[in-house]
């Protein structure tokens, strides 16, 4: 049987939406269709015990907006002008999950830069 380790974080995968891939393909002559942008969505670690999710995701999304718009355009003058987290929502469907295994046997080792 494996041993699975349970961690203190909330993950939380933002998965792109059609208004997300429009964005992306008015910036760029090489259309992207939604199957494609959805094929490896970013997943997000957030503190255990802060909160609920939603609260937990309203507080740090623009972090998680601006990662997401920076992996597809480094120059934020193509980024969308309205960040709220209403446009974060439309770019965005948000899945939240509250149990986090970590099957590895290694150290979790950060990348901080």
């Amino acid at each position: 049987m494996t041993e699975c380790s349970t961690i203190n974080r909330i993950a939380v995968t933002l998965i792109p939406t059609q208004a997300c891939v429009d964005w992306i393909n008015s910036h760029d002559d090489d259309k992207m269709t939604l199957d494609q942008v959805c094929k490896d969505p970013t997943v997000f670690l957030l503190p255990q015990g802060r909160g609920d999710p939603e609260t937990q995701v309203r507080r740090r999304f623009r972090a998680m907006f601006a990662d997401e718009l920076n992996s597809w355009y480094t120059d934020e003058t193509m980024w969308p002008k309205n960040l709220s987290f209403t446009t974060f929502k439309k770019f965005f469907t948000i899945h939240v999950s509250s149990t986090v295994l970590d099957l590895g046997t290694g150290e979790i080792i950060k990348d901080e830069g």
